[in-house]
């Protein structure tokens, strides 16, 4: 029995469980700093995926006619990418502080709100993103899957209003957003070009006879 057909509905009910678990409270507050980070599910997922794929080597038949532990080490990039990935996911905070907003996971970054102009969320199918714009053009990019999203989005907001160089609808944003458009105008576009030439071809065939 093929079940390829049921591949889309499994991978978008996985993003939702994932999101729906990241959605979950994961926001230190103290006095000094309110602190973000991502659901511990997401590492140990990563972790259990590593896990998974080193285990694929040992699976009887797998490897063939290769030495195992050649297999083996033919496979490390996949599995030291994904343990890397769930220490990066273990270690990552912001950190937003009355005057600044620090961010990252191995080596930390810290932005005066004082530099921050505009910000602006992304909604996604599954998940949002913050984007913090700062002086120079510059832009921070803030995953949705980071714990209590939403009071991250409202805090920067709060940041942002207590400064008097804070500047909402900036040229930058409003640069993104219009370029957002176009490009889903153009996907939209070639959706419809490329279901028109699909329609045309199977009209062609079945006039040919070729379609049963």
């Amino acid at each position: 029995m093929h079940l390829q057909f049921l591949t889309p509905a499994m991978t978008t009910l996985t993003l939702t469980v994932i999101c729906a678990v990241c959605a979950r409270s994961h926001h230190q507050v103290s006095k000094e700093a309110d602190t973000f980070s991502f659901s511990p599910f997401v590492g140990y997922l990563m972790i259990g995926i590593g896990l998974l794929i080193c285990s694929v080597p040992l699976w009887p038949g797998a490897a063939g006619e290769v030495p195992r532990m050649e297999f083996f080490w033919a496979f490390s990039p996949f599995w030291l990418a994904t343990f890397a990935a769930s220490a990066y996911f273990f270690r990552y905070r912001v950190i937003v502080r009355h005057d600044s907003l620090t961010y990252g996971a191995f080596i930390r970054r810290m932005v005066l709100f004082s530099e921050v102009i505009d910000f602006d969320v992304i909604q996604g199918r599954q998940s949002s993103e913050l984007w913090v714009y700062l002086r120079g053009g510059k832009r921070l990019e803030f995953s949705g899957l980071l714990g209590d999203f939403d009071d991250l989005r409202d805090l920067v907001d709060d940041r942002l209003a207590e400064q008097p160089g804070g500047q909402h609808d900036s040229t930058e944003k409003l640069r993104d957003q219009e370029q957002r458009k176009q490009d889903n105008r153009d996907v939209a576009w070639f959706s419809y070009v490329g279901l028109g030439i699909v329609g045309v071809v199977l009209l062609v065939l079945w006039r040919m006879g070729l379609l049963h």
